[in-house]
């Protein structure tokens, strides 16, 4: 087991804390919480020490990420797994079969409505006392906020791990229009850029948080899976997926699972796309107004249609500078 750190909010710089009230439309939305200075929804200033007290269960299944990495899409292929591929069971709300552990601090103000009827109490006492056993929890947060307890004496994990990782450039693209639908973000793109190579958007520091995933590759309870993997070969990442949570499948199974998680298929699905949780609040008619959708386009690249040569080369510099030595590298 890790040693317990001490969690200390803080208030933003003047300068950060006044782009993201203006941008999320509400003041001191955000806090910067250490260890780590990390970026989140000042909320999770009332949950932020019950998950890292959170007992952790050999048994349960973590599956973490920054926001956007195709992290629905690969949750939905654990959790499929993880039950013997029921599909039943996956008509069933996604953010309630396998809740954000953090769900309380971001589901908040528009959505609290959603949130206080679905959730019933915290998403930490969801995931303690009503999610059955194995669980099946999902986190945004950084390695160093998770649980105490998901370290073994030996500085292990505990329970099975499963991290997705995505490019930067097009995590960034995809969070800025979800940050948009689901949030009202108001900015531009170029702004949101902007906070995220500074290491000032929410969930950020960006490196920090998948570096720390990644440098425990090799932990035998910890698997690192890529967005553009999953992309190139689905049934490579599913049997791999498979494997390491110890279940054996069929090449009839595979296909079956991999037509369920076709992006057409993930669009149209309302057990995962939000859809029910943004009409409950903001009405029937929000989607109707809005080209946006939270399974949005699914893609490799799309960077290329937002960023300026000039964006495009300050992040690659970024990464750069944080990837020599790692051996980590994106498409």
């Amino acid at each position: 087991m890790r040693t317990k750190p001490t969690l200390s909010f803080s208030k933003l710089d003047e300068e950060t804390g006044a782009m993201l009230d203006n941008m999320f439309d509400k003041k001191d939305c955000m806090v910067e919480i250490n260890p780590g200075r990390v970026i989140l929804p000042a909320d999770y200033m009332t949950i932020g020490q019950d998950i890292l007290d959170m007992e952790v269960l050999d048994s349960d299944v973590w599956m973490c990420s920054y926001p956007r990495t195709g992290s629905t899409w690969a949750q939905e292929m654990v959790w499929l797994i993880g039950h013997d591929l029921d599909y039943e069971g996956a008509k069933s709300i996604q953010q309630i079969r396998c809740p954000l552990v953090e769900l309380s601090c971001i589901m908040v103000d528009g959505h609290a409505e959603w949130h206080d009827e679905s959730v019933k109490g915290t998403s930490v006492d969801l995931v303690k006392y009503r999610l059955p056993h194995p669980r099946y929890i999902r986190s945004h947060l950084p390695w160093d906020l998770l649980p105490v307890d998901i370290v073994k004496e030996d500085g292990t994990a505990k329970p099975k791990v499963i991290y997705t990782s995505r490019n930067p450039k097009d995590m960034v693209v995809s969070y800025y229009h979800y940050c948009t639908l689901v949030h009202g973000l108001r900015g531009t793109f170029e702004d949101f850029c902007d906070l995220f190579m500074r290491d000032r958007a929410p969930f950020g520091p960006v490196w920090n948080h998948i570096l720390g995933f990644w440098k425990r590759r090799d932990d035998p309870n910890i698997l690192f899976i890529k967005f553009e993997e999953m992309k190139r070969d689905l049934p490579m990442v599913v049997r791999k997926t498979a494997k390491f949570l110890d279940k054996d499948m069929s090449d009839e199974q595979v296909d079956k699972l991999c037509d369920h998680l076709s992006f057409q298929n993930m669009k149209q699905n309302r057990a995962v796309n939000l859809e029910g949780i943004l009409e409950k609040s903001f009405g029937k008619s929000y989607l109707e107004q809005t080209p946006l959708r939270f399974i949005r386009k699914g893609e490799i690249g799309d960077w290329k249609n937002y960023m300026s040569d000039d964006l495009s080369r300050r992040f690659d510099d970024w990464a750069e500078k944080h990837l020599k030595g790692t051996e980590l590298s994106f498409e």
